[in-house]
């Protein structure tokens, strides 16, 4: 049985444990709010129609025939890197987090075979203290700067490449400590020595774009303010506009203008001052993709809008080439995650080796380790 098959099958086990009455209002409950959520999807489909006109004689909405007469090196070095974490234990306030980076290598570009470059794999000990309550928070940090690493290593090595980062060039929360923001600005700029580096985010939960509308436009227009506030987030909104596109016949690659981040978000200013500079766009490859949002940092302020405008639609044309037909996202990006991903069950089984291994022949220490499965 697959993988994926599995998971299906404990989600209707687990359904079908579930006792009947609670079971009978919880599906009452399900179809009330499916049936709020088709009017409020009613609703939105109504305001996101007003709001796409806009962006369309605004010229926020780009399609594919920009990316026709833009030159794609097709032979240039390619790469994928993402990180991957679990966390197990926890009795006693122990616990252990599996971490692993994973580079992608496709030396010679298309049609090249990729090399698989673990950079780091190793279980890191956390101690869940007065002072450090995040347990979950200090592995995500720790996997992080281990990704940072890998960016500054490829770029010490000076090659012209495309990168691909799973996930954002900045990653929340806000509170990273400033060594971090430093180290990981470092490893950023040494990239972008040689390299353009575009981080794919596939579930953008922020409000950059919305925000920086809000700025745009006057509150005569369509009332656009109170238009955007009912839209969660960015991606819901883009999901909204690009439908309006799709739907009125058109199948290829759509983007939106690039913005500067850290004119409307205080966390991006931390890496301004160290001398990044990100900006942000959504781009679909096709009426089936996900939007993602791509983070593509720059070495100088993007005021300077030709030399801007010039890296972003190579990373734009990069991603849309690198998206097989079929696939969600870069092929770089999915096979970084499919060779650093560690697995719960994976992790499980690592903390019972290190239980088993930790045994002893005394009473007081069997007592200890029990507690601690």
């Amino acid at each position: 049985m697959k993988y994926q098959d599995i998971l299906e099958l404990k989600k209707r086990m687990d359904f079908n444990l579930t006792e009947p009455e609670v079971l009978v209002k919880l599906v009452e409950g399900a179809r009330s709010k499916g049936e709020k959520a088709q009017e409020d999807m009613r609703r939105l489909r109504g305001i996101s129609s007003k709001i796409v006109n806009i962006f369309e004689e605004k010229g926020l909405l780009l399609k594919g025939e920009i990316l026709d007469k833009v030159e794609f090196y097709e032979k240039r070095t390619t790469i994928g890197i993402d990180g991957s974490f679990q966390l197990v234990g926890g009795a006693g306030g122990i616990w252990y987090a599996p971490i692993s980076v994973a580079r992608i290598i496709f030396e010679n570009g298309f049609g090249d075979q990729p090399r698989v470059d673990i950079f780091w794999a190793d279980i890191q000990e956390i101690s869940e203290t007065e002072d450090n309550p995040n347990p979950k928070s200090d592995a995500s940090l720790r996997m992080l700067i281990a990704e940072s690493k890998a960016i500054f290593n490829w770029g010490a090595q000076g090659k012209q490449s495309f990168v691909f980062i799973d996930g954002p060039i900045v990653d929340p929360p806000a509170e990273r400590s400033e060594d971090y923001v430093k180290d990981r600005c470092d490893g950023i700029k040494k990239c972008l020595e040689k390299s353009i580096l575009i981080g794919c985010v596939k579930r953008s939960r922020d409000r950059f774009y919305i925000k920086y509308l809000e700025n745009l436009f006057s509150d005569n227009q369509l009332k656009i303010k109170d238009n955007l506030d009912k839209f969660l987030t960015d991606q819901h909104l883009m999901l909204y506009l690009f439908s309006h596109i799709r739907s009125r016949g058109y199948f290829g690659p759509v983007f939106t203008k690039w913005i500067d981040i850290s004119s409307v978000n205080e966390t991006y200013e931390s890496y301004k001052k160290h001398g990044v500079y990100i900006v942000c766009l959504f781009f679909q490859k096709s009426e089936a993709s996900p939007v993602l949002r791509l983070d593509i940092p720059l070495l100088n302020p993007p005021e300077d809008g030709h030399k801007t405008d010039e890296i972003v639609l190579q990373a734009v044309k990069a991603t849309d080439k690198w998206t097989y037909p079929g696939q969600d996202y870069p092929l770089p990006v999915i096979l970084a995650h499919e060779k650093c991903n560690i697995r719960e069950g994976c992790a499980q089984v690592l903390y019972e080796e290190i239980i088993t291994k930790s045994r002893t022949a005394d009473p007081y220490d069997q007592l200890v380790l029990m507690q601690l499965r």
